[in-house]
Parts: C-alpha cells; sequence; structure tokens
C-alpha cells in the first residue's frame, strides 16, 4: 500500500517535532478539497501517483514509513495519522502500535464519521490516540449538501452523516472513559458557502464551552471540484467578525 508521508512537521502536532503519514482513502468528496487523489484513492493500495500536496511529501510504500519511525525515533516526539480518512485504513491499528513502541505519541485527524471506530480506539489502551483533531465541515444539518461515498476496500456505513458526526461529538465530551489522557482540538475552515455565522452558531452549540476550535482560511486553487477555485475567499474583516462571533460561543477559538 502507498501511504503520503512527511519526514518532518513542525505545524502538524502542536509542540512537537513529528512525522506526519496521510492514510489513501475517504468518505467524504468535499469539493474544496486539496488532496484529491489520496482521498479518491483505495483504502488497500493507495494511490498509484508519487507525490502529494504539490509535491510537498512523497507517496511512499507503508513499510518505508515504519523504516523512517524506526531510523528517526532518535529527534521526532510524534506521528500524525492523517488522510483521507485515516479510521478507514486497515492498517491504522499496526500503524499506531510500531509509533508506540518507538515511544512517540500519536495524534489522529478524522471527520468525524466514523464513531464507532474511533469509540474502540479511545476505549483500547494500546491503540488510544494522545491527541486528535476533528474536522467540522459545517452545521451538521447542511452535512447531506457534502457527496458522501464508500471508497474502495472500504466497509459501506449506514449511519446518516449528521447522526454520526453528533455522536462523535458526543463520544469526545467523555473523557473520563479513554484508556488514556486525550488532546482534542475541532477545527473549520472558513469556506463561503459553507460556513458563515449560522453555521458557527449550530457548530459552536455542540461543542463543550473550553473547546480549542481553530479555524483555518479557505484557499482556492487546487480543490477537487475545480468550480470552487473561482469561489472569493473571506476577507481579513469578514473573517475576523467569524472568529469574534466563535469566541462568544467558545471563548478558545481562533485562526490558525
Amino acid at each position: 500500500m502507498n501511504v503520503g508521508l512527511q519526514k518532518t512537521t513542525l505545524v502538524n502536532y502542536p509542540r512537537k517535532v513529528a512525522a506526519a503519514v496521510f492514510l489513501p482513502g475517504c468518505n467524504l468528496r468535499c469539493p474544496y478539497c486539496y488532496n484529491g487523489e489520496l482521498v479518491c484513492a483505495s483504502v488497500s493500495e493507495g494511490p498509484a501517483g508519487k507525490s502529494l500536496q504539490g509535491g510537498m511529501n512523497d507517496y511512499v510504500p507503508i513499510e518505508a514509513v515504519y523504516e523512517h519511525i524506526e531510523k528517526r525515533k532518535p529527534v521526532l516526539h510524534g506521528l500524525v495519522i492523517s488522510g483521507g480518512e485515516a479510521l478507514l485504513s486497515p492498517i491504522l491499528p499496526e500503524l499506531i502500535l510500531r509509533a508506540r513502541k518507538a515511544g512517540l505519541a500519536v495524534k489522529l485527524d478524522t471527520n468525524g464519521l466514523l464513531p464507532d471506530r474511533l469509540y474502540s480506539l479511545l476505549h483500547d489502551e494500546a491503540l488510544c490516540p494522545d491527541m486528535i483533531a476533528v474536522d467540522i465541515k459545517t452545521a451538521p444539518s447542511r452535512y447531506h449538501e457534502l457527496k458522501f461515498c464508500c471508497p474502495a476496500g472500504a466497509e459501506q456505513s449506514a449511519e446518516q452523516p449528521e447522526a454520526a458526526l453528533k455522536r462523535t461529538l458526543m463520544i469526545l465530551q467523555e473523557k473520563h472513559m479513554f484508556r488514556r489522557r486525550v488532546e482534542i482540538e475541532y477545527r473549520t475552515v472558513l469556506v463561503p458557502p459553507l460556513v458563515a455565522a449560522d453555521e458557527i452558531r449550530a457548530i459552536s452549540a455542540l461543542l463543550p464551552s473550553d473547546a480549542a476550535w481553530f479555524f483555518a482560511p479557505f484557499l482556492p486553487g487546487n480543490c477537487l471540484n475545480p468550480a470552487w477555485n473561482a469561489i472569493r475567499p473571506y476577507t481579513q474583516a469578514e473573517t475576523e467578525a467569524l472568529i469574534r462571533l466563535a469566541q462568544t460561543k467558545i471563548p478558545n477559538s481562533c485562526l490558525r
């Protein structure tokens, strides 16, 4: 299987020098996604190309990731496991165990639409991540506007996206049940067609008041749906207004 590998990152895992692995396959086709080749790939085979994110990272066999972890464990402090949607991947448990054996902390990025799989990890002492980042695309009531699919090599989920997201957010508030201490952050891209004031209010109502909620600007140019490259991002003033609104609901909200 081919996966994406960023050998060193100082930004993907807060306060840690880390490597980042991007597992193939996703159950979403967000029109503004910039990793189309990765998310459209089979979860069991991976992409056929050679590079990811404009050439910043390489597609390599998973065995090369294990070798990198072992070789660089004296200088790495963490491993970020992202996607695609990492919870779909059959190699996720082995990847976590390899990182643990190398003494690395594990951060998992997820879209929150596979609550049962996330629950299983959180209640398994060996597989429970040290940190989880949940990407919330828009208000749950609007998730039906996004395109959902079952990637090749993955099982079809019968749960509706809105219900799945809400259940994930509830699971993450039961921290006392996890098998280790888990740091949690929530992330939202400020895509004008999907996230405005009403969506900020709807999302904030589902988050704990002390949540860490990070926003990112929408950056057109390499969107999965080329038509979205023509969408105008929010201006600085518009962005700041949305962040201020979020802060009235969730004080620890900011633009990253």
